[in-house]
């Protein structure tokens, strides 16, 4: 299995009901007839279609146009992850609406080809970052970030299952369920679902340790699918079986995301989320503020799962930065590669109008995160969309394309927005009005109900130095919050989380006050901090 030790070691405390789960599968299906001519199958299935796309690769490479040849195969790989047997019949209905309208244009089927060729050409590389990056890339190609997420992860993980697990809706079901996510079952949602190989490259190890992926719950799993008992293959196979009797045969039940489970994933009082919740379905939009470290982003994920809960709604998020622009949001002139190298310069639907689209297909609440919403100048990013967010039931005229659009009923909209920035000040009041605004400042009781669920470390005095702390700031919106400390391993590594982390930030705020900096160095605050209280 690919998963470094370092990130064996960091992994998060095992799920005792996964682990329950696992145990009833490893008693009651693990070495069952039927359970070993089930892998068999996938097995037989994946390595036929990782041999059906090496010869139409050699075939492509010699001028064949084997479009057809490619659409047709993925309707194979889409009906790898789902079911068992195979047949005719039903490999025929996936072809066809593979070549219907309804899923794929017919200007963009060539386009399709060619990068997934491509993408199968990069798996044969032992370059780990180019790889890596490809397939990121070809999740963003507007003609496939909407595919079926099991329609190409058969072919990535038949062709390097060292890196790619095969994740369909069963697996997908599970790794939202079980690691808090909110993945959609398009295929722009996989290097996040995935997120595995990552960890072999330096650059990526922080993305990796921040996301809890499907790789994370195999590493939870690792003990228990190593005991005797269980047949001899590899980890992410047996997850995916697992995962196959979870949903199909023992027919799991996925409870809702209630307000309690909110609360008690991220240790707020129920009553200030329902409050949340009440002001994002009123108002359609709203901002979580607050100075940094409050968990904001956090908290939006969160609330995000909470407001789409079972329904067929999925969450994307996109971060605002200063270059981000309307072409970037609503719609722009993109050049687009046509056949032979050509360029096309076209109106291109930006990344709201792609969600709004996805989102009318969709009967559920469909939540789009924008994450430092204050980092780019609103007016000029949102356009039409300002006398959209307050008439939510009105169309207007987009000014690239003249088309009539409206946002969606079911769309709902999180910024996160940190007050520690200055520019918050671009956030005139047209904007302020259009949204509900949500302040975040820094929950001790939060810090406190974590270690007290560890039984991690005593926060008395630490709870203690941040309230003097955030007194001598004096200025809530540069508070400084409670996420930094909320580490399983804090009394190990807060010495250098306050150096490197805290003293810099402290720096900056303090410039012109060298007193009321050094008074809040470590070496100074450090016995205060570390004291012991058993009784905390």
């Amino acid at each position: 299995m690919t998963v470094s030790m370092r990130n064996l070691q960091e992994i998060e405390s095992p799920n005792a009901e996964l682990i329950g789960l696992f145990e009833e599968f490893a008693s009651s299906y693990a070495n069952t007839e039927d359970c070993q001519r089930h892998i068999s199958t996938w097995k037989k299935q994946c390595e036929q279609v990782c041999r059906y796309f090496d010869a139409m690769t050699s075939a492509a490479d010699s001028g064949e146009d084997v479009t057809q040849q490619v659409i047709s195969c993925l309707s194979l790989c889409h009906q790898i992850g789902s079911n068992l047997d195979l047949t005719y019949t039903m490999i025929e209905k996936k072809r066809k609406w593979l070549f219907s309208e309804k899923w794929i244009k017919q200007k963009d089927r060539e386009l399709l080809t060619q990068a997934l060729l491509s993408l199968v050409r990069t798996c044969h590389s032992d370059e780990e970052e180019e790889l890596f990056a490809v397939v990121r890339y070809f999740a963003t190609l507007p003609y496939v970030r909407d595919l079926p997420i099991g329609m190409v992860t058969p072919i990535l993980n038949g062709l390097r299952p060292d890196y790619f697990i095969r994740i369909d809706s069963n697996s997908l079901q599970v790794i939202n369920h079980f690691a808090h996510t909110t993945y959609s079952q398009q295929f722009r949602d996989y290097s996040d679902a995935n997120a595995t190989g990552y960890s072999l490259i330096d650059q990526f190890r922080d993305y990796c340790d921040a996301n809890a992926t499907g790789y994370s719950l195999i590493a939870q799993l690792a003990k228990e699918m190593h005991q005797t008992g269980i047949p001899a293959w590899r980890d992410e196979d047996i997850f995916h079986l697992f995962c196959y009797w979870l949903v199909t045969m023992k027919q799991y039940d996925f409870a809702q995301y209630t307000l309690a489970k909110y609360a008690a994933k991220t240790n707020w009082e129920e009553a200030n989320l329902a409050r949340w919740v009440r002001a994002i379905q009123r108002k359609g939009q709203g901002i979580l503020s607050g100075p940094p470290g409050t968990g904001k982003t956090f908290l939006a994920r969160h609330l995000a799962k909470y407001l789409i809960n079972d329904g067929d709604g999925f969450v994307e998020l996109v971060q605002f930065h200063p270059a981000y622009s309307y072409e970037d949001f609503m719609e722009g002139i993109r050049p687009q590669t046509r056949a032979y190298g050509q360029l096309n310069y076209s109106i291109v639907p930006g990344r709201f109008l792609q969600f709004c689209h996805q989102a009318k297909s969709c009967q559920g609440t469909c939540v789009l995160i924008i994450d430092e919403i204050n980092r780019a100048n609103l007016a000029q990013v949102f356009g039409e969309l300002m006398y959209l967010l307050e008439y939510r039931d009105k169309k207007i005229l987009l000014a690239g394309s003249g088309k009539p659009f409206a946002i969606p009923h079911n769309v709902r909209i999180i910024g996160t927005m940190n007050t520690a920035d200055r520019s918050i000040a671009i956030m005139d009041n047209a904007i302020r009005r259009r949204f509900a605004f949500i302040p975040i400042s820094p929950n001790y009781e939060v810090l406190r109900r974590y270690h007290r669920r560890n039984k991690s470390f005593s926060v008395k005095g630490l709870i203690s130095t941040l309230e003097k702390l955030n007194n001598t700031i004096d200025d809530p919106h540069y508070s400084l919050g409670i996420s930094f400390f909320l580490r399983k391993e804090l009394k190990e590594e807060l010495p250098d989380i306050w150096r490197m982390e805290i003293e810099p930030y402290l720096e900056e705020y303090f410039f012109d006050q060298r007193d009321k900096m050094d008074q809040f160095r470590w070496d100074k605050i450090k016995n205060d901090v570390l004291k012991d209280d058993e009784h905390d």
